[in-house]
């Protein structure tokens, strides 16, 4: 090779070296990113076992207890809002809130508060919870969410006291000179007092002319409860006795379940509204429940006067417990 061929392979061989070169574009994704990421566990469901509201001495006392059946142990978060107010009165106020951290163990949390529910002998009240159980892996599906008012309809207060009211003729009228029978009967309850003598269900009464029955169930104020004991017909006649009437404006009124009490049947009239009675449950077996008072009082003519229909004093301490015991049952029903 020349000197000339020499100097041209030279210049060549230098413009390939500095050329640019083409280099084939990577894939530069993390390959572990394909991985299939394992899923967080699903959460535990958790239900609601036993909820009550009471009132005692002035208080309002929440009882809950929720079980999670596989979640772990520790603790849950509950903000709570407590309300309360008159029953003639349609609101309910906050008188109470905070925040408490509960523990869980072996899947079960159980909430318990106290709170001052005012001044007043027609209280009532209830509580509102948030539960997160997320820590422990659970949750409690469908629950409602609280108030964010000061004041709130009762209807809008999730855990209620069960109120009742009572209507009574000159029969439950016994409580009013027979001292504690009301307070012993009612404890725990919020229960108005309905209780007139020479009353009739829904006919015109006799002297001293007090409301039927189907008159104070349109006009009381307020809530008239969710649960009504009906426990008049001693001045009434089989003919004239309306169950069906006073049942439906009840209902209208927005009570859930009516407990009536059948007469101590020693007239052929009250055994006549007996069976009144009898065919309304019959009708309304999930609204209407029947107390047995004649069977209750069947061994005990001492705890009458001389008409064998009007309680003496140890008659209404019975007549007390007689009803005590029907609304506690009632309530239970209405909770489940």
């Amino acid at each position: 090779m020349n000197r000339r061929g020499a100097a041209a392979l030279a210049v060549a061989l230098a413009m390939v070296a500095t050329a640019p070169v083409a280099v084939a574009q990577q894939d530069v994704t993390d390959p572990g990113s394909t991985i299939p990421q394992d899923a967080p566990p699903p959460l535990v469901e958790a239900s609601i076992r036993a909820s009550t509201v009471r009132l005692r001495d002035g208080r309002l006392e929440r009882d809950l207890q929720v079980v999670a059946p596989g979640a772990a142990d520790g603790s849950a978060r509950v903000t709570w809002e407590a309300f309360a107010g008159a029953r003639s009165s349609r609101r309910l106020a906050r008188v109470g809130h905070g925040v408490a951290t509960v523990p869980v163990t072996d899947g079960v949390m159980h909430f318990r508060r106290r709170v001052a529910a005012g001044s007043g002998a027609d209280r009532s009240g209830g509580f509102c919870e948030q539960i997160d159980l997320s820590s422990v892996g659970a949750a409690l599906p469908d629950a409602a969410p609280c108030p964010d008012a000061a004041t709130v309809r009762r209807a809008d207060v999730p855990a209620r006291v069960p109120e009742i009211v009572v209507f009574g003729d000159s029969v439950g009228a016994t409580f009013e000179w027979v001292p504690g029978t009301t307070d012993a009967a009612g404890a725990g309850l919020s229960v108005e007092w309905d209780l007139r003598s020479c009353r009739r269900l829904e006919a015109t009464p006799c002297p001293p002319n007090p409301p039927s029955v189907l008159q104070d169930v349109h006009s009381l104020a307020g809530s008239l409860g969710d649960i009504a004991v009906v426990n008049v017909g001693y001045n009434d006649w089989e003919a004239t006795y309306d169950a069906d009437a006073v049942y439906r404006a009840l209902r209208a009124r927005g009570v859930d379940h009516v407990v009536w009490v059948l007469l101590k049947p020693v007239q052929s009239s009250y055994r006549g509204i007996n069976r009144i009675i009898m065919r309304l449950a019959h009708r309304h077996p999930d609204t209407v429940s029947v107390a047995d008072w004649g069977r209750y009082v069947q061994a005990h003519g001492d705890w009458f006067g001389p008409d064998h229909i009007h309680p003496n004093a140890a008659g209404g301490w019975a007549l007390a417990r007689f009803l005590r015991r029907e609304m506690r049952k009632a309530v239970a029903a209405w909770e489940r």
